[in-house]
């Protein structure tokens, strides 16, 4: 929660500091965030004391691009249903001194009835990094940028019925990008090198058969999504992408699990939008961003053996492509590669995992840990 006043001190500041050159409209949603801000804090003080079900664990990690990661993660939920009040925090800081944190609240709908509800997610970031240019091939080193981002995300998802949801939302968002040498040919056409405001609509469509949220043993999950933007430079761009996994009981409670998502961009989306193959999903232990196009392609089979009540293993195979466009999706080898993983759920009463994977694509690994599977 002092993260979170801290955050909502330093936007009133940033208010401050540019309200005689920001736009009209983003002076509302400055407003806006530091409002959101207050009703998080004010619905969560008020929900605690009944949590139900509240984990705050530590995190670690390590992977090239940031050193050792230490943070803290939680969740809460009131009850395991869609629609109950819940709330999520993330924290992490590296030792290349990058530091990320994210902020969630879900509460009930408003439909008599129905398991609608709002969500909420604030933001930040201060994350040197490295970028690799939009490419298809592996590049060693990249050109170095200085990135802090702010960014505020509002939506509603309602049940069309048991299987179908569809969700409508808002975002807002604001990053100072430094880049150590503005003039590099990887930046030629590449949107945002300074960075930039946006204020932007979201709208998604889920299929969802899954027999269990958190660790799924038969059933289909589907998701649409697609976003328009406007930023302060009077660029008007686009993103969307599809997604899916199907999940199979085998002999000796064995899942098998199939997934993957095809994703594509407006050539003017802001870089930090572009898509790009996650390497902490759909091509574990990828460096995030060496891979950034304005499309992309992945998909990933995975096993997952239960050893005890909380304990489980998981293998993997995965593959992916980015291009301009999809029929360039051959011109160059596809990325490969695969992994391994431990499962420990930190509820005997439902499967809430801790994942632990060991991913590889063409020979380059990565750890990635994190609550929840992959797909």
């Amino acid at each position: 929660m002092t993260n979170t006043r801290s955050m909502v001190t330093e936007t009133r500041k940033d208010l401050v500091q540019n309200i005689h050159r920001a736009p009209l409209y983003w002076l509302c949603s400055r407003i806006l965030l530091t409002a959101v801000c207050a009703v998080m804090l004010l619905v969560l003080q008020i929900h605690a004391a009944r949590a139900s079900d509240l984990v705050i664990l530590p995190v670690f990690g390590n992977q090239p691009d940031t050193g050792v990661q230490l943070g803290v993660a939680g969740i809460w939920e009131q009850e395991p249903v869609a629609d109950s009040y819940a709330a999520n925090i993330f924290l992490i800081g590296t030792e290349k001194r990058q530091a990320q944190g994210v902020l969630g609240l879900r509460i009930p709908g408003v439909v008599e009835g129905r398991r609608d509800y709002f969500e909420a997610e604030i933001y930040g970031s201060y994350f040197p990094s490295e970028f690799f240019g939009y490419r298809s091939t592996f590049l060693n080193k990249g050109t170095d940028y200085d990135e802090r981002t702010l960014q505020l995300k509002l939506g509603w998802s309602y049940p069309l019925d048991d299987t179908w949801r569809v969700g409508i939302g808002g975002l807002t968002a604001g990053s100072r990008i430094e880049f150590d040498d503005p003039d590099d040919p990887l930046l030629d056409d590449v949107a945002w090198t300074e960075g930039g405001r946006l204020l932007g609509i979201e709208g998604s469509l889920t299929r969802d058969t899954r027999n269990n949220l958190s660790w799924p043993t038969m059933g289909t999950w589907l998701k649409s999504s697609a976003t328009l933007a406007h930023d302060d430079g009077g660029e008007t761009f686009g993103w969307a992408s599809q997604s899916g996994a199907v999940y199979y009981q085998a002999p000796a409670d064995v899942i098998l699990a199939l997934g993957g998502q095809v994703q594509a961009a407006t050539d003017n989306t802001p870089f930090l939008y572009m898509p790009i193959l996650s390497g902490g999903q759909w091509m574990r232990g990828l460096r995030d961003g060496q891979y950034r196009h304005q499309t992309t392609v992945a998909t990933q089979l995975e096993g997952r053996f239960p050893l005890t009540q909380r304990w489980a293993a998981t293998t993997f195979v995965h593959t992916g492509q980015v291009a301009e466009r999809p029929d360039q999706w051959w011109d160059e080898d596809w990325k490969r590669g695969g992994g391994f993983g431990l499962r420990y759920s930190v509820s005997d009463e439902r499967r809430l995992n801790i994942r632990v994977d060991y991913g590889w694509v063409d020979s380059r690994g990565g750890l990635v840990i994190n609550f929840g599977e992959a797909f």
